[in-house]
């Protein structure tokens, strides 16, 4: 425990003071934090990140990370859409030229988790777009979300939510986490609302973003149980690696976006 909370703290002192300066920091930081995500999904794949389909899923992951806030400017023309397409593209077409060791499967896997880490990191430049506040209710949210969620298992908790994937995960603690997320939200909300959305739209957000990041948690378990690994890297000790901490955030932010298309005036 003492490990946790040393590690956290170190790492909520890097994270924070970028997030709120934003622009080439905190894309810079979430390059480095994308290409360790890939690197760790590669690990737990058992395949060589030093080759031709890893350079290409990390292209791939990055042009996608940055296709909202683009790092570089591209030739006219050309976005960064359109290179992550062309980048897996590329990557189908090894399946030609390396049948023996790259099969379809692994072409669609590193496809798959280009835009999974990729689109979840872009989702946290989306957000800090509006403002460094949104950025921080958003994580506030998630982790809220998380605490809530362990409590009110921990109380109430008697029917399994996922219990082949995620055994200790109830339905009651889901619910108390949305529930606890809520009430949160809605503390915040009469002195921070920054995209001017009405009480039925903030909660209508946290109820999605609490939802989702529950969703991304339960996704990266059923994963790390597929490659039969208790941790997806060892970046963080006590916490495990980038995807380990991230998972819930890449899903919420995703919904945060869709939420903001519908309601979201700044």
């Amino acid at each position: 425990m003492k490990q946790r909370v040393i590690t956290a703290l170190i790492a909520l002192g890097i994270f924070l003071p970028i997030l709120f300066v934003g622009d080439l920091w905190l894309r810079t930081l979430l390059a480095m934090l994308a290409i360790v995500g890939i690197y760790e999904f590669f690990q737990m794949k058992k395949m060589n990140i030093f080759s031709i389909e890893g350079s290409l899923t990390l292209l791939a992951t990055l042009s996608f990370l940055f296709s909202q806030k683009p790092l570089v400017a591209l030739p006219r023309g050309i976005d960064y859409f359109f290179f992550y397409f062309l980048v897996v593209m590329l990557l189908m077409t090894l399946t030609v030229y390396k049948s023996d060791r790259f099969s379809f499967e692994d072409a669609a896997f590193c496809s798959l988790i280009s835009l999974y880490v990729g689109g979840g990191f872009s989702g946290i430049l989306f957000v800090r777009s509006i403002s460094f506040g949104m950025a921080i209710f958003v994580f506030l949210v998630i982790w809220g979300t998380d605490s809530f969620a362990y409590l009110a298992g921990r109380r109430f908790g008697k029917h399994k939510l996922a219990p082949d994937i995620s055994p200790n995960k109830t339905i009651e603690g889901s619910i108390g986490g949305v529930i606890g997320s809520v009430l949160l939200g809605l503390l915040v909300v009469p002195f921070y609302n920054p995209v001017k959305f009405s009480v039925f739209e903030f909660v209508l957000l946290v109820v999605c973003l609490s939802i989702f990041g529950q969703l991304g948690d339960l996704v990266e378990s059923a994963y790390k149980r597929q490659f039969n690994v208790k941790d997806s890297g060892n970046l963080f000790p006590g916490h495990g690696g980038v995807l380990d901490r991230f998972d819930s955030t890449f899903f919420a932010m995703f919904m945060f976006q869709i939420v903001f298309k519908f309601f979201g005036e700044i």
